[in-house]
């Protein structure tokens, strides 16, 4: 994976599709050479046959004609076609390599970039390159051929109208590139502004009952009136740029038609061609503009699709996690039987010299009851984040069992930690799947059992199909009851270490009571580490370790460290 890069992809589609890409070459070719002919036939038509009202084997060029005509666009068709799977195939391969890459960094990099940041880059900048294959390059290339093909045909009616040709090249482009520029940047303008107002409406609908409850339906409709207000604004500019820029085409046209007539008059004879080359000529120029139109937009576009080249280039050399596939779950569970966790100055930040946390060091062993407490921002949940090696120590080491955290695989995971936090994410599926996520080792007995042990399974079995039943959404269970599907999840794999995360911190007494019982039921044997501020949970332990800005300031009886906590 980390010598991935788009030019690699594009290579190994490529590779598999050799015959499709030497098709598309020949196609391109083809109806370049195949768009040349109509003007010359048109010219024999209206010089051998038209002019001198002859009409004897007048059929064979109308036919030939009107073949080339249908040729042309079935060669249009094909090199749609071809382009549009090609590039279709060149996507597909990018976002796959693009998705590999995701499952292969570390957790770091999600907590740097939104969800938002990370699905532009598999969206919006692969769509970049889409539009670079299938709109920029290839059609670029064939635009610049039918240029130089048009122009040579001019060329051998007349070297005058050539030169008329070659200077209406510049004029027709430049005011192409204008238009396309203002255009562009109007459009991504309104693009935003609408998405600004379509936020409005989002926000608006979720906090309805927010608003009405303090009065705020004239402030939200303001808000809402001067969002919409700029998105007519910047509508406004794209349609003046889109309504302007075809006559102003079609005025440059007319002008240069007019002026070939004028020049090929007989009576002023300037440029001395027959009326089939005249007429085969304002056919060529008419042909003329449609390529250097085309060639403005591509520019445009070559230059969006670098743009998204170089940041999925940028994605993909971003550095992996270091996993090592020959650590096994039982050399894990192995060397936690006695040392389970150990930071050795272990230090970590988000940021360069922003540390998070400082030279720590703790053990921690197996079977032992640790509670972490410590004020909100202090580094808590960062360290549940490094034990379960979704973070990378930027100092120092966390070892699991005698094994580097960062490095044991994600597949055997869910052997040795069993994760609680605040809140429940339920996922597409049956009551069942909600514990065993899936997992084909977690037998529908080994669900039920823990769901027994929670205290859960009297009421799935009132659910019309019990453990079958499908999940319709969140409130089909209580808070409480959500809180203990979650503790179910995390014991299902008989996980050694069980990690929990504020388990308790919203919940009133009576259910904070039953979560417990649940916890004390599924504790057993289990090497328990916790983050808590609720001092019921900071007694109950074996050890309580105290940070503060980063650093563990005390650890000990939770009886003599209570007084760091407690004022």
């Amino acid at each position: 994976m980390k010598n991935k890069s788009v030019g690699s992809c594009v290579k190994t589609v490529v590779s598999q599709n050799r015959a499709l890409t030497l098709a598309l070459c020949i196609t391109a070719i083809l109806s370049v050479l195949a768009a040349l002919a109509p003007p010359q036939i048109m010219k024999v038509i209206i010089d051998k046959y038209l002019s001198n009202r002859q009409t004897a084997g007048l059929i064979r060029p109308a036919i030939l004609y009107l073949i080339i005509t249908i040729l042309i666009g079935g060669l249009d068709f094909l090199k749609g076609w071809l382009l549009t799977f090609l590039g279709q195939r060149t996507i597909h391969v990018i976002r796959f390599e693009m998705m590999k890459k995701l499952s292969s960094l570390p957790s770091g990099f999600f907590k740097q970039n939104s969800a938002g940041s990370v699905s532009s880059r598999i969206i919006t900048d692969v769509g970049n390159v889409d539009v670079l294959f299938s709109d920029g390059l290839v059609s670029m290339a064939v635009d610049s051929l039918k240029l130089v093909g048009i122009i040579v045909s001019i060329w051998i009616f007349s070297i005058r109208l050539a030169v008329v040709a070659l200077c209406l090249i510049p004029i027709v482009f430049l005011i192409t590139r204008f238009f396309r520029t203002r255009m562009l940047d109007a459009q991504t303008k309104n693009l935003a502004q609408l998405g600004k107002v379509n936020g409005h409406i989002a926000e608006s609908v979720k906090n309805i009952l927010m608003i009405k409850l303090f009065s705020k339906e004239r402030w939200m409709e303001d808000r809402y009136c001067t969002e919409l207000e700029e998105n007519y604004k910047t509508k406004g500019k794209v349609i003046i740029y889109d309504s302007c820029y075809a006559p102003i085409i079609q005025l440059i046209r007319a002008a240069v038609i007019s002026i070939v007539v004028i020049l090929s008059a007989e009576q002023i004879g300037v440029i001395g061609i027959s009326v089939g080359m005249v007429a085969a000529t304002i056919d060529l120029i008419s042909s003329l503009l449609v390529p250097i139109e085309s060639l403005g937009m591509e520019i445009q576009n070559i230059q969006q699709g670098l743009s998204g080249i170089n940041r999925i280039d940028a994605f993909f050399a971003l550095e992996e996690d270091e996993k090592d596939e020959s650590i096994t779950a039982d050399a894990v569970i192995e060397g936690c039987r006695e040392l389970a966790l150990a930071f050795e100055n272990l230090s970590f930040s988000y940021q360069e010299d922003i540390p998070v946390l400082k030279n720590m060091n703790l053990r921690i062993s197996s079977g032992e009851n640790v509670t972490i407490a410590g004020r909100t921002g202090v580094g808590k949940t960062t360290l549940f984040g490094l034990i379960m090696g979704l973070l990378k120590p930027t100092g120092g080491h966390v070892l699991i069992g005698g094994f580097e955290a960062h490095r044991i695989p994600e597949s055997i995971k869910r052997c040795i930690f069993g994760y609680v936090e605040q809140d429940f994410r339920f996922v597409p599926g049956t009551v069942a799947d909600q514990v065993s996520l899936g997992d084909p080792s977690i037998t529908p007995e080994r669900v039920a059992e823990v769901c027994e042990s929670v205290g859960l399974a009297e009421s799935i079995r009132a659910l019309p199909h019990g453990y079958s039943t499908i999940i319709t959404g969140s409130n089909m269970f209580s808070w409480g009851q959500c809180q203990l599907f979650s503790i179910a999840r995390a014991v299902a794999a008989n996980p050694k270490i069980l990690l929990l995360d504020e388990i308790t911190a919203n919940l009133d007494c009576a259910t904070e009571e039953r979560i417990m019982s649940a916890l004390q039921n599924v504790s057993a044997g289990r090497t328990v580490i916790s983050i808590s501020h609720r001092e019921s949970a900071m007694r109950g332990c074996d050890r309580l370790v105290y940070v503060e800005n980063g650093e563990i300031m005390a650890q000990g009886e939770p009886h003599k460290i209570m007084r760091y906590i407690t004022p």
